[in-house]
């Protein structure tokens, strides 16, 4: 089943997808985040939470990796 994730200020709700009642969450101030496949409205807004820290996560891993590299590298450079 399908389900729309709506964000109104830092509070996630997740309503099945269904045209008629998003539009009244948006009537009401939501926003639209994304549509997440999921068998519950527990599970969706797991499924979302997953993928923002993915994310994130990715950039600062390679942020880290490179790091080291740099720093070697400025000290080469100053000697």
């Amino acid at each position: 089943m399908d389900f729309y994730i709506l964000k109104k200020q830092e509070k996630l709700v997740a309503i099945p997808a269904d045209e008629q009642n998003c539009k009244q969450y948006l009537d009401e101030g939501y926003f639209y985040v994304d549509k997440i496949a999921a068998c519950n409205e527990k599970s969706a807004l797991k499924r979302q939470q997953a993928k923002q820290n993915r994310f994130f996560k990715t950039p600062t891993l390679l942020f880290l990796l490179v790091l080291p590299i740099i720093i070697f590298a400025s000290l080469q450079i100053t000697r």
